[in-house]
């Protein structure tokens, strides 16, 4: 498979499965891992984690692809989640700011967008060759990464990102009680 192809079918997964697990928790209401990796309220912090399993799952599709030609397949990965988390907050807070309420279709294409950056970001990085930490540093900082979501999914900071906008509570309310 061509490294072009490899990058459609990774935006469509991403794309596809980012957005079903927005879905996921109301549902089917139980199970941990639902539960970390579905988004269980309309905060930012909710919807930057629609990506982390999907990025695992694409991570470890490209690394069984792509092993044999590229030695910064895991710092491509960091980059390609680094950039996704960050992408959504930056683009919706200021807006959310500005006009309050940001409409549906916007917050759609600043999903769609994170994933573009990051995809981008991860595409000009392997084909460079760029290496900027060891990969297995670059393993464990992805897995600290999804460490910390799962974390917060039960234990949010009582911080803006974190906070509902539609309740004004942080978290998964039924799981508080």
């Amino acid at each position: 498979m061509d490294i072009h192809s490899l990058f459609i079918i990774s935006f469509l997964f991403l794309a596809i499965f980012g957005s079903l697990l927005h879905f996921t928790h109301a549902w089917f209401k139980k199970g941990i891992l639902l539960h970390i990796f579905s988004a269980l309220n309309e905060s930012t912090w909710e919807h930057m984690k629609l990506l982390i399993a999907p990025t695992i799952f694409i991570g470890i599709f490209q690394y069984l692809v792509l092993r044999e030609n590229f030695t910064n397949i895991f710092n491509s990965l960091l980059i390609l989640l680094i950039i996704e988390l960050l992408t959504i907050p930056l683009l919706y807070e200021p807006l959310r700011i500005l006009i309050k309420k940001v409409p549906f279709p916007i917050t759609i294409l600043i999903f769609i967008l994170s994933i573009l950056f990051g995809l981008t970001a991860e595409y000009l990085m392997l084909n460079k060759g760029i290496l900027f930490l060891p990969e297995p540093v670059s393993l464990v900082l992805i897995f600290i990464i999804v460490i910390k979501f799962g974390i917060f999914s039960y234990y949010p900071p009582k911080i803006f990102i974190f906070k509902d906008p539609t309740t004004g509570r942080y978290g998964d309310v039924k799981h508080q009680q």
